[in-house]
Parts: C-alpha cells; structure tokens; sequence
C-alpha cells in the first residue's frame, strides 16, 4: 500500500475511532481498568499499533524537509534537535493506543477483548497480523483501480438516469 494511501487509512481509522468514543463516552460509565489494560493489550497484539508506527517518524522526515528547505541555514542545528528529541518524540505513539483502546472498550466487552487477543496470540492469530502488511500492499492498489472504475460507472449511470429525466449531465 502507497504511503498516502495507508496514511488515508490510518486517518480514517482514527476519525472513526474518535467519532465512535465521541458518541458513545456520554452512554457508557468508565471502564475497569483490567478492561483497559486487555484492550491496549489487543491494540498491540492485533497489529493496529503496527499501523501507526511509521508516523511519527515520517512526521519527523517532514519536520526536517520543510525547514531545511525554508532555512536551509538551520539545517544542521535543526537535524541534531530532531534526532536528539527522538526518544520523546517516538513515545508520543502511545498516545494513539490509548485512544485506539480506549474504543475497543466501548465496542466490546472485556471477555471478547480477552478472546481477540487470545486469538492473536495463537499461532494463527500471529500469522494473520503478520500477513496483514503484505495483504494491504497487494490490495491497496487493486482498491484504488476498484474505486476508480466503480467511480466511473456511478457518473454513467447517474447521467443516463439524468438523461430520463430530461437533464444533460
């Protein structure tokens, strides 16, 4: 999968974990924290932290690249602040864990969180999380030709429909 397109990816995981938690924080009394140690448990053992890991870092290229371009004279003392923050930085990923589990407690159950994570623990759960990369950079570009052509054949049929109904679209 393209950088952007699992970046796409990524984002939309995450405003819909957040839209989920938004409107349901106000239904659902806090959870145990047994509870929320079992689902920061599955974020990890699911693979889902995997999917984060590469932003911070690539936030960290981008930093570097738009300043050094705009202050090209700053480049040097901007890399060595970059790098030297880099343990600091990296550990701000956990941040997203606490949000990716803190969804999985509003949508299941302690118990289920316990099997999922179960299951990826099992030698085939640990296989599956393992394939998923490999599986996402193989279907990523298929989805993108998908939708590319499921596009094209709405705009026609949306335009015959149109055309019924007297309107050149």
């Amino acid at each position: 999968m393209s950088l952007s397109l699992r970046s796409v990816v990524v984002a939309l995981a995450f405003v819909a974990s957040v839209t989920v938690a938004s409107a349901q924080t106000a239904q659902k009394p806090a959870a145990a924290p047994s509870h929320l140690e079992a689902a920061r448990e599955l974020v990890v053992t699911s693979g889902l932290k995997r999917s984060f890991s590469n932003v911070i870092p690539d936030l960290m290229v981008q930093l570097y690249r738009n300043f050094s371009v705009t202050r090209p004279e700053l480049a040097k003392d901007l890399k060595a602040v970059v790098e030297g923050n880099q343990d600091e930085f990296l550990a701000w990923d956990q941040e997203i864990v606490e949000v990716a589990a803190n969804v999985y407690v509003l949508v299941m159950t302690e118990q289920e969180i316990k099997d999922a994570v179960t299951f990826f623990k099992s030698p085939i759960g640990k296989k599956f999380v393992e394939v998923q990369p490999t599986i996402f950079m193989n279907v990523g570009p298929v989805v993108d030709q998908w939708s590319k052509a499921i596009s094209a054949r709405m705009l026609e049929r949306v335009r015959v429909e149109m055309k019924k109904k007297g309107h050149d679209f």
